[in-house]
């Protein structure tokens, strides 16, 4: 269904939530995807949902949510997602491989991933075809003997050979602005975000074929682990040993946050009453405000944010970080944000505009917001501390929200000064006066910024 301009951002603004088995009955969701690719492929089954909860496919752009129920069919070209937190299994029709979606949150695993996003292709030649847009995803070669084979479309075709049965493979794919580029509105300077990606030979053996260039990986303690960029390619040393397998595949019991989401999903599947979709995510935070179990109502609200991200209803995200008074919303939205702008080309430029033609924000205050999203400072000047201090008095919640955030990784050493950016203006302002005689004007923190790889990425 064709639709225009001035509708598109209407049917966006429809409300995505998923908190999967809680989306209750309702078969279909309003909105859709906002850069997908675009394709004139022919649309074809291609695999079979084993799993639920957890899975969501549109038709592509600004075409209407579905919930992918177990024992369905899904099909080449459609956009499939695993919102975070959630793990979804899918059989190629060709029996050769199955897909695990592997839906990730802060707390789950260390790795920045959050959603699982593919877009699957209709294929002879091998056992699956398939795009991998954002998040975590495991290959596994279920023949009954000899190798699988799956064609991953990147800049380039890459071809994975899984070359006995059993042999897994996991690839990660996320984006990120570097570190010091600013948030230009209007650019035309043709920056964009870093795409990283991370492959992690699971089980077995592992193939990889790129135009002339091969790389053979085995299960650890061997070269069980392949790295690279969208600037430099393909770390040059090629395959790393690992020592183990990464944690979230290895570990035999779920954490604390995982059991919680399962209890969150027993406790409240069927209890949602509303079938309008604008609806659902106020009621589901309504239920959150009635829980008594202070930690089930935390993981309520923070699957809540990350399913509108997952979604591209960053409005509902940017809002939540603009009026939630819930630490954990607003903690997630950051998270979330940062996420979502760094996952394709001029995102940050589309929530740049929602922020000021749609939430209310002046133009310097959506520049400033989008600043603090992209993190352009310089950690070796004084100015730095003494503008994020500034923010901390800022009137806008959002902006309060982001300089704390960037204060506790850049000065840890300020991370015990209590700090609510919903708290009343004198409660704020005592804890800005904290930091400035923590880190005077002028002035650099004693302790050396929490600069490790994952805090950087998130």
């Amino acid at each position: 269904m064709n639709v225009t301009v001035s509708n598109k951002r209407d049917l966006m603004r429809r409300n995505l939530l998923g908190l999967a088995l809680l989306l209750v009955a309702m078969p279909a969701r309003a909105g859709g995807p906002i850069d997908a690719p675009v394709s004139n492929e022919p649309r074809v089954a291609v695999a079979k949902c084993l799993t639920a909860p957890g899975l969501v496919e549109s038709r592509g752009n600004y075409q209407p949510w579905f919930r992918a129920m177990k024992g369905e069919l899904v099909h080449s070209r459609d956009v499939l997602v695993a919102l975070p937190g959630f793990k979804v299994d899918l059989e190629a029709l060709s029996k050769g491989v199955t897909l695990t979606l592997w839906g990730n949150l802060p707390g789950l695993s260390d790795s920045p991933v959050l959603e699982s996003s593919v877009v699957l292709h209709d294929t002879r030649a091998f056992d699956l075809d398939m795009t991998i847009l954002n998040g975590r995803i495991v290959l596994t070669n279920t023949r009954e003997k000899g190798p699988a084979k799956v064609w991953v479309r990147a800049d380039e075709g890459v071809e994975l050979v899984l070359p006995a049965p059993g042999d897994s493979v996991a690839i990660e794919v996320y984006g990120r602005w570097a570190a010091g580029v600013p948030f230009l509105p209007g650019r035309k300077s043709g920056l964009k975000p870093i795409r990283l990606w991370e492959l992690y030979c699971l089980k077995g053996n592992l193939e990889i074929k790129a135009a002339r260039t091969q790389w053979y990986l085995t299960q650890p303690p061997g070269l069980a682990y392949f790295h690279g960029d969208s600037v430099n390619g393909p770390w040059p040393a090629g395959p790393e040993k690992l020592a183990e397998l990464p944690s979230w595949y290895s570990s035999k019991k779920p954490n604390e946050l995982a059991k919680m989401i399962d209890n969150v999903v027993q406790t409240y599947t069927g209890r949602l009453k509303f079938s309008d979709p604008d609806e659902i995510d106020a009621e589901v935070l309504a239920l959150a405000d009635k829980e008594t179990n202070p930690e089930r109502a935390r993981v309520m609200r923070m699957l809540v944010v990350y399913a509108n991200q997952a979604l591209d209803e960053v409005d509902k995200v940017a809002e939540a970080l603009s009026t939630s008074k819930h630490k954990e919303m607003r903690e997630a939205a950051v998270i979330a944000l940062r996420h979502w702008i760094g996952a394709g080309e001029s995102r940050d430029e589309k929530l740049y505009n929602i922020l000021h033609s749609e939430l209310g924000y002046t133009k310097s205050e959506a520049a400033t917001v989008l600043q603090l999203l992209h993190s352009p400072f310089n950690r070796e000047q004084a100015e730095t501390y003494e503008t994020l201090i500034a923010y901390l008095k800022h009137r806008k919640q959002s902006i309060r929200e982001l300089a704390h955030w960037h204060l506790v990784r850049l000065a840890p050493i300020g991370r015990d000064i209590e700090f609510d950016a919903a708290a009343p203006s004198a409660e704020r302002e005592k804890a800005a006066s904290k930091w400035r005689a923590l880190i005077p004007p002028g002035t650099l923190p004693k302790e050396k910024p929490d600069d490790t790889k994952k805090s950087a990425d998130r």
